[in-house]
């Protein structure tokens, strides 16, 4: 009777049903994203020569060969920051799951969130290097030639609001890891 109960209030819960849709496709637009971002870095060497072309007619000054070294290893933080956002989807998933099933206070919840907050940790750290290396190609490729549309002025810093995630998802990590305890002391004098 308890578990008819439960199966009915999960079905009709819409945050949870939404958290489910949104964090599904969020997990096919990340796939998605990481293949696009591997092939264009795999196509880059062959492509070379075109692209040099190419910056050479929107650029006062022919840009520099190593340009594509930089923007390679731009590419490649792309796939890593991909990645750390797919690792926190899933963990995310796994948790919206577990509160579904009406189970959420476990310690491998208080495990996940810690992962994602470690995730967090890297994607502040590979958005602040791959904007530092964003303003070093900027500034080596120069002004752009007169009728030539190009503006980018990348942000190279550390996000308060990144740190206070982090910080939130521990602490959470730390209350889902305390229910958990005391779920089990409940369970024991049962």
């Amino acid at each position: 009777m308890e578990s008819n109960m439960k199966k009915d209030s999960e079905s009709n819960d819409i945050v949870l049903k939404s958290a489910r849709g949104i964090l599904a496709f969020s997990k096919w637009v990340l796939l998605v994203g990481i293949g696009v971002v591997t092939i264009c870095l795999l196509a880059m060497p062959f492509t070379y020569q075109y692209l040099l072309a190419e910056m050479a007619k929107a650029f006062v000054s022919p840009p520099e060969p190593e340009i594509f070294g930089m923007i390679a290893l731009i590419m490649a933080l792309a796939v890593v920051l991909l990645l750390l956002t797919l690792f926190a989807v899933d963990r995310l998933r796994r948790i919206v799951r577990s509160v579904g099933e009406g189970n959420p206070f476990t310690h491998i919840n208080g495990t996940r969130l810690r992962g994602i907050g470690i995730a967090a940790v890297g994607i502040q750290i590979v958005t602040f290097c791959a904007s530092l290396l964003a303003t070093g190609v900027v500034t080596m490729l120069g002004d752009p030639k007169p009728g030539v549309d190009f503006e980018m002025s990348p942000d190279a810093s550390i996000s308060i609001s990144g740190i206070l995630l982090v910080l939130l998802l521990i602490i959470l990590a730390r209350v889902f890891d305390r229910g958990a305890e005391m779920q089990e002391e409940l369970d024991g004098t049962v």
